[in-house]
């Protein structure tokens, strides 16, 4: 194949010889490329063949140029890569979790990043989601219990607390908004439990939303894709610039070439509040929006049309007392233009609000009736988005009804709290109870929240019949919990 390029203004050819190459790309058989899967080994090598042309071909411009010198550049970056690994690796911790899910326990292995020379540990929150024990090992191979100071499901972060014997490495971090795609990057974890592994790559993509991952609480983070090997165990670990700075905390992997990284700006936002109150408090407009493609811009007459389509308005939020409604087109939100083409571009108006202080003024810009409007509105707190679960110890489990179970569960209400485990062992599941459903009463005790629930429980646990008023679909039904004695099954009937 021949080659032409400009170097120092002069016109150059040269010719590759690519033996073997089907497309541009080398072909090799299964026991050359190993474990790693031959698509990643092959775009690698590729790369590196191009690459190894390009220093080559820039060689040529000085006549005192030599092929050592080409090979020279290959070992400094050799060399960058393996002194970085070196400084990351301490700080790099092994976590295992052991889960309670229901009535199953189970073991999982992850990673994290100390960020603290006090003992504050860096991690996912999927991670230590329903953990009943979390054991850090540092690199000395010393194991340390874990406190969680918090979570926060919609970034996927988690902070741990440790109480070290030893000083601890803490590692460098970076400026996430400054990361371009295309730079390379280091990615450390223990995927499968092989401790503090180092795989290299580069930035694959930036601002990257995952919208249809199988959570009750939707990600609003606009992730940093890599090719660097994000596996399973992996998750909590860092990811690293070449100046050994710490650009993102790893998160989520899809087969090889395709890591999701949280970006460490966020990581340091995050941090910083469960810090001070051990939550996060996020702005709350109360608006179901949905995206504003060509062509509804075309069906308001305005093919260039950008913004962001109001389909639905909370009650008692901070849009309804703005007198926003259904139909509105935000075009502008404090002043910056809002545009969303796909469902997946909703995220990025999300964030806009999540990110405002409580409490602040914003002035929105909207499309009604084909006229455009200035309206203000005081951003409120966002109601809680993760739910809290509690075990009844009459076999079975109910979670409190959120803003996001209230509409997913197209509910009548919010009162009551929804049955998320029954064990099918349990005198719950022999009286007939059923997952999904709402438990409006616990005899005589009317039950609105979860502390209504936890309260009448307190009070009726001793009594050996327990009469439940439950709500399933549109029907009321009445349950007759024994605790120390099988029920016999009755089918209710309609009249």
């Amino acid at each position: 194949m021949e080659t032409t390029f400009q170097i120092n203004g002069k016109t150059r050819h040269a010719e590759i010889n690519f033996n073997g190459l089907s497309h541009g790309v080398p072909r090799f058989s299964r026991d050359a490329v190993g474990v790693t899967k031959r698509g990643i080994m092959l775009k690698k090598i590729f790369i590196l063949l191009v690459g190894s042309f390009l220093l080559f071909s820039f060689s040529l411009s000085s006549a005192k140029s030599k092929p050592a010198e080409v090979l020279k550049l290959f070992d400094d970056l050799q060399q960058v890569i393996i002194s970085i690994s070196k400084t990351i690796q301490p700080a790099v911790v092994h976590i295992e979790v052991v889960h309670k899910i229901n009535d199953l326990k189970y073991k999982s292995l992850a990673s994290g990043l100390v960020i603290d020379d006090k003992g504050y540990v860096l991690t996912n929150e999927h991670v230590v989601d329903k953990a009943i024990s979390v054991v850090v090992t540092l690199a000395s191979k010393l194991e340390y219990p874990a406190q969680v100071i918090g979570t926060d499901k919609q970034t996927d972060l988690a902070l741990l607390k440790i109480e070290p014997r030893e000083k601890l490495q803490v590692a460098k971090m970076g400026n996430s908004d400054l990361v371009e795609v295309g730079e390379w990057v280091i990615a450390v974890g223990n995927p499968y439990g092989f401790d503090r592994t180092v795989s290299f790559g580069i930035v694959s993509g930036k601002g990257r939303v995952l919208p249809n991952l199988p959570v009750e609480t939707p990600l609003i983070n606009d992730f940093i894709q890599t090719d660097a090997a994000i596996d399973p165990g992996s998750s909590g670990g860092p990811l690293v610039n070449l100046k050994g700075e710490v650009i993102g905390i790893n998160s989520i992997g899809f087969g090889r070439a395709q890591g999701f990284t949280i970006p460490i700006n966020m990581a340091k936002e995050v941090t910083g509040k469960l810090l001070v109150s051990g939550r996060i408090n996020r702005g709350w407009l109360g608006v179901v929006i949905q995206p504003l493609n060509r062509d509804y811009a075309s069906y308001y007459n305005s093919p260039d049309l950008q913004g962001v389509i109001i389909s639905d308005i909370l009650p008692n939020s901070p849009a309804a007392k703005a007198e926003l409604l259904p139909g509105d087109v935000i075009l502008e939100y404090n002043h910056q233009k809002v545009s969303a083409e796909k469902q997946e571009d909703l995220n990025r108006f999300s964030l806009m609000i999540s990110q405002t202080p409580l409490g602040q003024v914003i002035p929105l810009k909207i499309l009604r009736d084909h006229q455009v409007k200035e309206i203000t509105v005081n951003i409120g707190e966002q109601p809680k988005v993760d739910a809290e679960e509690y075990e009844s110890g009459l076999g079975f489990t109910v979670k409190e009804i959120t803003e996001n179970i209230f509409r997913q569960k197209m509910l009548d209400d919010k009162e009551g709290v929804l049955v998320s485990f029954v064990d099918v062992a349990g005198p719950a599941s022999q009286a007939e109870l059923d997952e999904g459903d709402i438990i409006k009463k616990v005899d005589d005790f009317y039950i609105k929240t979860l502390a209504d629930f936890k309260k009448a429980l307190g009070e009726v646990k001793q009594k050996k019949q327990i009469m439940v008023v439950i709500k399933r679909g549109k029907t009321q039904r009445f349950i007759l919990i024994l605790p120390e004695t099988k029920a016999e099954k009755t089918e209710p009937t309609t009249q």
